[in-house]
């Protein structure tokens, strides 16, 4: 039996200090503290209530509507899309700034505009014929007096009015010759060159010829046999430079489209001149096995 008053035992003092725990924390030490009002002697009652209020206020935000969510959106998508412009156009500016000027002057881009003669006007004859540089200054552009009588025009397609024919003082041979001397040291680019030049009755090496229309990247397939086709140069500004060309209900541009082409070469140079480089390698390895 123990003695009251006596000292406790370390099995007593054990007890108690289980008791102690288990008792329950007052109201006051076992409310959550408000978020944002910390523990100090400035932190009265009523502080405490006008930051649990500010709390809930933003925690119960008023939902937008349907119409400022479309707008936020909007901002949103015209943010990305200048996001893309700019770093597509920064892209172009370090690419063009890998080209020195004496690279840049290899180049020149065509493009002919036709009238049709003979019956029915289903034949075609060279009525303009324009060239620009790397950065789409005209370096070229003339109208041809037509030897052969004009029987279509096609003003909404070519832009060739009876006007600008009956002034033009160059003959087709003239300008063959006047085109054959400034693109025979050049690389040039064009949409279709193939047909302008047919029309010109000029040729010019593959290996410094860049055709848009030829560039397989560029291209689609058909149908189903996977053939690759060419697109037309307008759907080609429109989708990779974002440009609007020949447009509808207007005739076409001779410079615009020389200037498109020489645009879609530049945004795509640097892998369209390794394959070039391939296929040049390859077919000097083929001809100086045959020598």
């Amino acid at each position: 039996m123990i003695e009251i008053g006596g000292p406790e035992t370390e099995t007593e003092q054990k007890r108690r200090r289980r008791r102690r725990r288990r008792r329950p924390r007052s109201k006051m030490s076992s409310a959550t503290p408000v978020e944002g009002c910390e523990k100090s002697l400035s932190c009265d009652d009523s502080t405490c209530a006008t930051a649990s209020l500010s709390s809930d206020d933003m925690s119960t935000a008023t939902p937008q509507s349907p119409q400022q969510q479309t707008q936020k959106q909007r901002r949103r998508n015209n943010q990305k899309n200048k996001s893309k412009k700019q770093q597509k156009q920064n892209k172009n500016n370090n690419a063009d700034h890998e080209v020195s000027p004496e690279e840049q002057s290899r180049y020149l881009a065509m493009d002919c505009e036709m009238v049709g003669v003979g019956f029915g006007g289903k034949r075609s004859s060279v009525a303009r014929v324009t060239l620009v540089d790397w950065d789409g200054r005209i370096v070229y552009d003339e109208f041809v007096r037509q030897e052969e009588e004009v029987t279509d025009y096609r003003t909404f397609v070519s832009g060739i009015t009876p006007l600008d024919v009956e002034d033009a003082t160059l003959t087709l041979e003239e300008c063959r010759l006047e085109v054959q001397s400034m693109i025979a040291d050049k690389i040039l680019v064009g949409h279709a060159l193939k047909n302008d030049m047919r029309a010109l009755g000029l040729t010019h090496h593959w290996m410094a010829t860049r055709d848009t229309a030829k560039y397989e990247p560029f291209m689609q397939t058909r149908f189903e046999d996977n053939i690759l086709w060419p697109r037309k140069l307008k759907e080609l500004a429109l989708e990779k430079l974002e440009r609007k060309i020949q447009r509808d209900g207007e005739p076409h541009s001779a410079y615009e489209d020389a200037a498109a082409a020489m645009d879609l070469y530049r945004l795509v140079r640097r892998k369209w001149e390794k394959v070039m480089d391939y296929k040049i390698k390859k077919t000097r390895e083929i001809e100086n096995t045959r020598n």
